[in-house]
């Protein structure tokens, strides 16, 4: 490493959320970094955590230095790498627990503009420490919150879209009622949706207690466009399906009134290599019109 040993625990501990976590990745006792930190807060004149029961946060001055150094640092790890073995990632992992089209599709993009291999994988909650991160380059899309020390979150969506997609004429018939809508109709729905939470949350606001809703899992909801035109059939999805619905014939209908919430939770790796700074500017804007 050609940072400080000073600078190098600073950034261990940020990253890890504590002086015990930061001393293991670091392979070296608490003692010394907890020293490192107290030597580099008397020569900065500053204090860069606020010590807590559970851990260390940034104060203002020491989110400030993180701020200024976090690309330097980065860069400094991938130039270190390559000149020790001669390899720098280039790709990015992202993964997604269901939907989440619109968003993989901008992702898709900037990775495209910047020359980056990406892989878009599937992943289960229960499954979370098995994701693959390569020296930090992997980003998650969740519906869910997701407990891991290998991953910090990076933003949350609020009131991520979920609605229902089916055939207006459909609509009509139960007088524009989205509960009587769903109590009256199969559902088409993601598999890891069927498991959520949402869904949970969505059959008690629409379940009558002597009656059961109907679903079918399915693992993509655009191949059930003929189940959709020529049945009772639903389909349960996460964005407004623009381009499907030049068919006039068929409807998007908002779900967020009858949830309390549907949110979108996005997060990278706690080590965060240099490759996913190219994606940074591309997931603060998600979530927002005309990205």
């Amino acid at each position: 490493m050609f940072f400080s040993r000073k600078l190098e625990a600073f950034m261990a501990v940020v990253e890890n959320g504590s002086l015990s976590k930061a001393a293991r990745v670091m392979n070296r006792t608490t003692p010394p970094i907890a020293k490192s930190i107290k030597d580099f807060e008397t020569s900065l004149g500053k204090r860069l955590f606020k010590r807590e029961k559970f851990g260390m946060t940034l104060t203002k001055d020491g989110q400030e230095l993180y701020n200024d150094l976090r690309d330097l640092y980065l860069q400094e790890k991938e130039i270190t790498k390559k000149h020790f073995s001669g390899y720098i990632v280039n790709e990015a992992n992202i993964y997604y627990d269901w939907g989440k089209e619109n968003h993989l599709i901008n992702l898709y993009q900037a990775a495209h503009k910047n020359n980056v291999q990406v892989n878009i994988l599937r992943f289960n909650y229960d499954e979370v420490d098995e994701i693959v991160d390569y020296d930090g380059n992997t980003l998650i899309l969740s519906s869910e919150l997701v407990i891991s020390e290998r991953f910090s979150l990076q933003k949350k969506i609020e009131n991520s879209p979920l609605g229902i997609y089916c055939r207006k004429e459909l609509y009509e018939k139960f007088n524009h009622d989205v509960k009587t809508l769903l109590q009256q109709s199969t559902w088409l729905c993601d598999p890891s949706f069927y498991k959520s939470t949402l869904m949970s949350d969505l059959l008690t606001k629409v379940e009558a207690i002597n009656s059961k809703s109907s679903i079918r899992q399915m693992d993509n909801i655009g191949c059930c466009q003929s189940f959709i035109q020529d049945g009772d059939f639903i389909g349960i999805i996460d964005h407004y399906p623009e381009d499907e619905l030049v068919d006039k014939s068929l409807i998007y209908v908002s779900l967020n009134g009858l949830l309390e919430r549907s949110d979108c939770y996005i997060y990278k790796s706690k080590s965060h290599s240099s490759v996913l700074n190219r994606f940074m500017g591309v997931v603060d804007k998600l979530g927002v019109e005309n990205i």
